[in-house]
């Protein structure tokens, strides 16, 4: 019954940002979800579906009687993890981010074949081999298609009077910061449904997500502001990439 409770956890959390892709919404609203979900390409809806229909057929699978379902088990649990494979080394080596709700969706998959291997199916070391595969052989030919790096980016445009003031602010302040022209990054920005600048891309280990706009990219470095639940989306000073913004 707990190793059917873990099937109905992927289940829940797989349902749940289903029917959240339906309003536009998910339960993880990280940029880097946002990223991944925008190179998914049938779009991320597919991808979510499969995870409900591959959850539910393990549930009813755990809880038949049918005579070869541990290897229909088996099978779909090696599939599933070496597909896992593949989405991790997309993500780490081709974004450089982490799409926390697959990284949940992973971690069930292992938790499940980790089980499996503990009471003796083997065949398990065949879902481990895969993922492992997959995930290695993602080092070597994943192009690099993200250009943020560890730290803070400002994508910025020379025709922005907010992103003047916030390049001068972030050097009084004395705080490194990556400069990309977002004329050149507007495909990459288009993506995650970005096209007001200055945005700010924080990219550290302990914390990822995006701050539009001069006001609050200054409110965010305040020291009150940094972990607190201001809402950095709201567009406040901007200007839409490649207009001469004069506001």
């Amino acid at each position: 019954m707990k190793r059917i409770a873990i099937y109905l956890l992927g289940f829940v959390l797989s349902f749940i940002e289903l029917v959240l892709a339906f309003f536009h919404k998910s339960l993880c609203e990280a940029y880097a979800c946002k990223l991944v979900a925008s190179y998914v390409k049938y779009g991320e809806f597919v991808l979510i579906l499969t995870g409900v229909i591959v959850f539910f057929i393990l549930t009813l699978l755990e809880l038949s009687r049918f005579n070869f379902k541990d290897y229909l088990i088996d099978a779909i649990l090696i599939a599933a993890l070496s597909t896992e494979g593949l989405l991790l080394s997309f993500q780490i080596f081709s974004l450089k981010v982490i799409c926390y709700f697959c990284f949940s969706i992973f971690l069930i998959f292992l938790i499940i074949v980790v089980w499996r291997l503990l009471e003796k199916h083997y065949s398990m070391f065949f879902a481990i081999l895969g993922f492992l595969s997959v995930f290695c052989i993602g080092f070597f030919i994943m192009p690099n298609l993200s250009p943020l790096r560890q730290g803070y980016d400002l994508f910025y445009s020379k025709t922005c009077p907010h992103c003047e003031k916030t390049i001068s602010f972030l050097r009084n302040s004395h705080i490194n910061v990556n400069l990309y022209d977002a004329q050149d990054y507007k495909n990459f920005l288009n993506n995650i449904g970005i096209d007001e600048v200055p945005v700010l891309f924080v990219n550290l280990k302990d914390q990822k997500r995006f701050v539009i706009g001069e006001e609050n990219i200054q409110k965010y470095f305040s020291q009150s502001s940094q972990n607190s639940n201001y809402n950095f989306f709201n567009k406040n000073q901007t200007c839409i990439i490649g207009d001469n913004c004069t506001k």
